[in-house]
């Protein structure tokens, strides 16, 4: 197993302030030279957009349009611009319906692609932890993936 600096890193963001700092660690361990990639996944549409349209098919109205064009502009934007302040970074989009969960994406993705690192936040609240609430993304990171993952802890305010 790699101990680093690492060849090819894989930063973990999403539209939380934590993501400069995944982003910045990331970097830090990152080989000179190295590859720093940068991976969001694509969420679905909000519960509430779903819901409704869920509901209006049942009744025999149309669905709701179909706004998943919309969520991957979004997420792509989010991805061009966090890569925009990284020098040689790689943004990847990833498709959760592809695996089993969004943390599976992504370690499937570290499978093949030869990822000696993946950094991640955590952001786990207070009461999640207090219930030591299983199955959020960087738990499965933790336990899944085939290389070292760094976490950075809920209200880290640095890398």
């Amino acid at each position: 197993m790699s101990q680093g600096p690492f060849t090819h890193v894989v930063a973990c963001i999403d539209d939380s302030p934590a993501t400069e700092h995944v982003v910045r660690l990331a970097q830090q361990v990152a080989a000179p030279g190295g590859r720093v990639s940068v991976v969001h996944v694509l969420g679905g549409p909000p519960f509430s957009e779903s819901f409704l349209a869920a509901i209006g098919t049942a009744f025999g109205g149309s669905p709701l349009t179909d706004n998943s064009g919309a969520h991957r502009e979004i997420a792509q934007g989010l991805l061009d611009t966090v890569c925009d302040g990284v020098p040689g970074a790689e943004p990847v989009l990833l498709d959760p319906h592809d695996a089993d969960s969004a943390p599976d994406a992504v370690v499937r993705w570290a499978e093949d692609n030869d990822v000696e690192c993946i950094v991640a936040a955590s952001h786990g609240d207070a009461l999640a932890r207090a219930v030591k609430l299983v199955g959020s993304f960087s738990a499965h990171l933790a336990r899944h993936a085939p290389c070292p993952v760094l976490l950075l802890p809920p209200g880290t305010a640095g890398g």
